[in-house]
């Protein structure tokens, strides 16, 4: 009997697999992740061809998989795939499959919802209630209609957030490396001009070396007075560092972030004790992040823009699908 590893799993992933059966396969299910695995608990499945890991794992240790050694298929519960190292993959003839899409609505409905939350101050009025201390004029907010709104990354979640904003009577402008015709008119020139002429930006593009830090200190200074950020797509996208600088002087008037650069302190008790300790950029991207949270204007949730029921449902169907597939000798969804 040959094991496929599922590793952050949760009982809807169970539940859901409980029914489905591959002859000569077992499912066995580890809630860590990879990397946070002893040697004692993953040592009797090391022959294991097929792991699934997802999002939550931070970047996967090519030293733990060297012990998988008849590793043939990774397959992530997830769009994106930057915890995977793709040139290792691609050396050890391993096969990368992900979850291409499943929350195009889910995740631009939550995006929007933090915009609402930063622009109407709903966070603040409700705690203001919470702790019976209302103070009317601390939570005036202001509308979105008429406002502009630069989308970077006009994939399907970016085009879904298009929707929603010209909905609400907001005037779009958009950038994307690779455009789509039939967004023409809402294209900028360059990046440039959606940082000068945005009142918000919402990032929608992968994590990738030409998008690092895409949101840096230059990009800032160039950026409105007072302008709104939202980020669900990836935390490296902004340079941490710049965006506490940009709040401090009120560059930037307030920021929603489901994601965060270097979020292995949200997934550890003690950041002092997870797998990159020792990584200096990490502690001290960690000590920033935690500084944002003190912000009154920022709003930081922990990267949890995909977790609908609907999308849950969609990226474990489509993960039994990639496995299914690769077992058949016909893989789908395959990246690198």
């Amino acid at each position: 009997m040959k094991h496929i590893l599922f590793f952050d799993t949760d009982n809807l992933l169970k539940d859901f697999l409980q029914n489905k059966k591959i002859p000569n396969y077992q499912f066995i299910f580890f809630d860590k992740d990879i990397n946070s695995l002893s040697n004692t608990e993953i040592d009797t499945y090391l022959d294991s061809p097929i792991i699934s890991v997802f999002t939550h794992s931070s970047v996967i240790d090519n030293k733990q998989l060297d012990k998988f050694k008849n590793l043939r298929l990774i397959t992530t519960r997830s769009t994106g795939y930057n915890h995977i190292d793709l040139e290792y993959c691609k050396k050890r003839d391993i096969t990368v499959c992900n979850v291409p899409k499943y929350g195009e609505t889910t995740v631009a409905e939550f995006a929007f919802g933090l915009l609402l939350a930063l622009a109407r101050k709903i966070i603040q009025g409700r705690n203001g209630m919470t702790h019976n201390h209302v103070e009317i004029s601390n939570y005036m907010g202001f509308d979105l209609y008429g406002k502009t709104i630069g989308i970077i990354g006009t994939g399907s979640i970016g085009q879904h957030m298009i929707q929603l904003a010209k909905g609400f009577g907001m005037k779009v402008i958009a950038y994307d490396h690779y455009p789509t015709p039939s967004l023409k008119d809402l294209y900028v020139p360059t990046i440039k001009n959606i940082f000068k002429q945005a009142d918000i930006i919402s990032l929608h593009v992968p994590s990738t070396p030409q998008n690092h830090h895409m949101l840096d200190e230059t990009a800032f200074r160039m950026m409105k007075r007072g302008v709104i950020i939202i980020n669900t797509a990836r935390g490296d996208l902004i340079d941490t560092q710049a965006l506490y600088c940009a709040i401090r002087s009120g560059i930037v008037g307030g920021a929603g972030l489901d994601v965060l650069e270097n979020e292995d302190f949200l997934i550890h008790d003690d950041v002092l004790t997870c797998p990159r300790a020792t990584d200096r950029d990490m502690l001290l991207d960690s000590a920033m992040n935690l500084k944002l949270l003190q912000f009154h204007n920022i709003i930081a949730t922990p990267h949890i823009a995909f977790n609908s029921i609907d999308a849950i449902n969609r990226i474990n169907a489509t993960t039994f699908d990639n496995i299914m597939a690769f077992l058949k000798g016909e893989p789908i969804n395959m990246v690198g």
